[in-house]
């Protein structure tokens, strides 16, 4: 019943207004409507969203409204159940999704088989602390130390988790100051109630905190030759991110060491592949259209799209897509074989979910966040079919 009940969910994402027949460029017609999934008011990608969707509506008889989720599990489920047909998912988020993490341990927010319809941006993530603090780098996190601490989405959870494995911490060794939502996140080390906070360099918040008087500093990403050992615990945790210099953000990030976050606009695999290679073709043939309507718009690219492919691409990449990257001459055979091998991964680890789902169902098992039987089902089902890695060492692990 839950299997059926989720591919119904799945499936009506297919529904939101999409034409069933294959067009060509000039005789397309876009959905009536549909709905772009985004973090909260305030983050990146929502400002980036309100800008292009409005470009879109202005120039197609199509209107994409922007739907702003209180978190990233929301925003998994919103794409899984047809709420949005787009969602925003990095990496970290992705990896999270399928391994089934704290609260995407629902039928569903689990594992489901979305892909990668076009890039929103190369986001820097790293360590912010206000100007005046004592703390200088990952070496100055140690007992006591005030780290602001937001449930609200698993990939924040994991970046204080990994500043913490650098360090050879645990959570009982410092003091999490727990907040509700992400811009909360950066206000109260603005205010000193922490010390160090998980955040952006390119949100919002991130710009207000760099105005407050006493300003904002970044703790450098530690090479990984400083200490490999220490950097393998902190990967560990972060494997869905690429380190490099910053070159986009508040004025107090530029050209420090930080990693970088693919995010990605993903619809579900079985998404119409005429809509998603239309619009990837309207978004890079108009790209310049509301390139300067929104800062870190110009992101917003085939050249990101083209980079994330040839740094090593993280999450499968949707059949449209596929269509117009060729059509570009972008897609090679070795993005190809790499393809092949995320969407194996992928659709063995939906499976597995689904058994995983009937078993539940079977046994009367609780399927939820909290529910510490189902946890130990899907662990041990897990674990068994990876050898025990998380999804995102087996992502890393392909050749």
């Amino acid at each position: 019943m839950l299997k059926r009940a989720t591919n119904l969910l799945a499936g009506a994402a297919l529904a939101i207004g999409l034409t069933t027949a294959s067009a060509t460029a000039q005789d397309y017609t876009w959905p009536d409507y549909f709905s772009v999934v985004t973090p909260i008011v305030g983050t990146a990608n929502h400002s980036l969203a309100v800008a292009w969707t409005a470009e879109f509506s202005a120039q197609t008889a199509s209107r994409a409204r922007v739907l702003p989720a209180p978190n990233g599990y929301a925003r998994a489920e919103w794409l899984n159940t047809g709420e949005g047909l787009v969602a925003m998912v990095q990496a970290s988020d992705y990896f999270d999704i399928m391994d089934a993490n704290e609260g995407y341990a629902t039928p569903t927010s689990g594992p489901a088989d979305s892909r990668v319809a076009v890039m929103n941006m190369i986001t820097p993530w790293g360590y912010m602390v206000r100007g005046d603090s004592d703390i200088q780098s990952f070496a100055d996190i140690g007992p006591g130390t005030r780290i602001a601490f937001s449930p609200s989405s698993s990939f924040l959870v994991a970046g204080v988790d990994a500043l913490l494995a650098y360090r050879g911490l645990t959570r009982d060794d410092v003091e999490l100051v727990e907040v509700g939502n992400y811009g909360a996140n950066t206000r109260i080390t603005v205010e000193g109630r922490a010390d160090v906070t998980f955040t952006s360099p390119l949100s919002g918040t991130s710009y207000e905190a760099e105005a407050n008087p006493q300003g904002i500093r970044w703790l450098p990403l530690p090479k990984r030759e400083d200490d490999p050992e220490a950097f393998a615990r902190y990967r560990a945790i972060q494997p869905g991110y690429v380190p490099s210099e910053i070159t986009s953000g508040v004025p107090s990030s530029q050209g420090l060491y930080m990693d970088h976050a693919y995010q990605a606009n993903h619809v579900l695999a079985d998404g119409d592949e005429e809509f998603v290679y239309q619009l990837a073709k309207w978004l890079d043939e108009h790209h310049g259209d509301f390139e300067k309507d929104f800062t870190h718009a110009k992101m917003m690219s085939m050249a990101s799209l083209e980079s994330f492919l040839n740094v090593g691409a993280l999450q499968p990449i949707h059949a449209g897509a596929i269509r117009y990257l060729k059509e570009k001459g972008v897609w090679t055979d070795a993005h190809q074989a790499r393809q092949d091998a995320l969407v194996e991964l992928a659709e063995a680890r939906v499976a597995l979910w689904q058994e995983t789902l009937a078993e539940a169902e079977e046994k009367g098992i609780d399927v939820s966040p909290d529910s510490a039987e189902f946890a130990e089902l899907w662990t041990a089902k897990r674990d068994a079919a990876s050898g025990g890695k998380t999804y995102g060492e087996l992502v890393l692990s392909i050749e």
